[in-house]
């Protein structure tokens, strides 16, 4: 009689394989377990289904890959519960996640767009600064009064258009910082104040800058003010003051006489410097016009930001793989296809 592969006649091979396909559809992974590992209840198994050394081999052998392969349909059946079990609450944390990506997203565009429309008034606030800036530069030999007021009012809107840029600056930085730290993060748990701290401490040499820049204005206005009054009532004051502003060179006596009741002040500039600061005005005036048109033309284009279109990237590939993840779930959920 011709041997099978395993040194077994044709006959036995069948057998075993009768028998292992009746073990696969009738035994539990648990009992196979433990008639492999319990070797009483192997030798009586043995001994009751009358098999030959070489029969009893070849079943064990057969049992131990089908054991395997229960062992490894158990992990995959338990790996497919636990993913039914527990995908509801991943979906609703996908969900609330995405909802939050573009709840973010849409602060930072909004926060963004009301401190473009802030700078843009603020730009022409600083135009107007510097128009009338020029003016009264312009006027000083002319109208001491009018050029005054005229100053005065220019380093105020200045000073103001400064403040605004500057805080538009800081509230969006810190809105901007903020919003990335929340999209980084997987808990709704979030304290905004060290970002905002952290972005103040960044800022302090800008703020001081401001506040110096700031001081510097009210003292200039104060010059300016003090001015108006003090040419109201000395007139000949104002009358050297317009020799000093247009002509080469004044008498030490009535040059030190204007220097010390309009110092500080346009009516104490030569025309030099006067030419100097109308250049100075003009450039500032430029960037201002500049800057303007630029915050304009984005304001119109919708003021997107970068960080908030990454926000929605990142939710958009949520949303893809939340997706795939429901396909995936409801074939699970039907079970396997017959």
């Amino acid at each position: 009689m011709t041997s099978g592969p395993r040194g077994l006649s044709p006959e036995s091979e069948s057998l075993l394989e009768e028998v292992i396909e009746t073990f696969q559809n009738t035994v539990r992974h648990e009992e196979l377990y433990f008639l492999l590992t319990d070797h009483e209840s192997w030798e009586r198994f043995v001994a009751e289904a009358t098999l030959s050394r070489e029969e009893a081999e070849a079943l064990r052998e057969g049992l131990n890959e089908l054991q395997r392969t229960m062992d490894l349909e158990a992990e995959e059946q338990q790996a497919r519960e636990r993913f039914l079990r527990k995908f509801p609450r991943l979906k609703a944390e996908l969900k609330e996640r995405i909802r939050k990506l573009h709840e973010l997203a849409d602060e930072v565009d909004r926060v963004h767009r009301n401190c473009t429309i802030a700078n843009i008034v603020a730009g022409s606030t600083g135009v107007v600064s510097g128009l009338l800036s020029i003016l009264g530069l312009g006027l000083a030999p002319v109208t001491a009064g009018a050029s005054l007021a005229l100053l005065a009012t220019g380093m105020g809107l200045g000073a103001a258009a400064t403040v605004t840029q500057v805080s538009t600056s800081i509230v969006e930085d810190s809105s901007e910082s903020s919003a990335k730290a929340q999209a980084d993060l997987t808990s709704t748990d979030f304290d905004k104040g060290p970002v905002v701290a952290k972005v103040l401490r960044d800022r302090v040499p800008q703020i001081y800058s401001l506040t110096d820049k700031c001081f510097r204005a009210l003292q200039n206005i104060a010059r300016n003010i003090r001015a108006i009054k003090l040419a109201k009532v000395k007139p000949r004051l104002v009358v050297n003051a317009r020799r000093l502003m247009t002509a080469p060179r004044v008498s030490g006596r009535g040059g030190r006489q204007v220097q010390k009741a309009f110092g500080g002040t346009a009516l104490a500039m030569t025309r030099g410097a006067r030419i100097m600061g109308v250049a100075t005005a003009g450039l500032s005036l430029a960037m201002d016009v500049v800057n303007l048109v630029k915050d304009s033309v984005h304001l119109h284009e919708g003021a997107k930001t970068e960080s908030a279109e990454d926000m929605r990237r990142r939710a958009r590939e949520l949303e893809s793989k939340l997706e795939k993840l429901t396909e995936i779930y409801e074939r699970l959920k039907k079970g396997p296809t017959p």
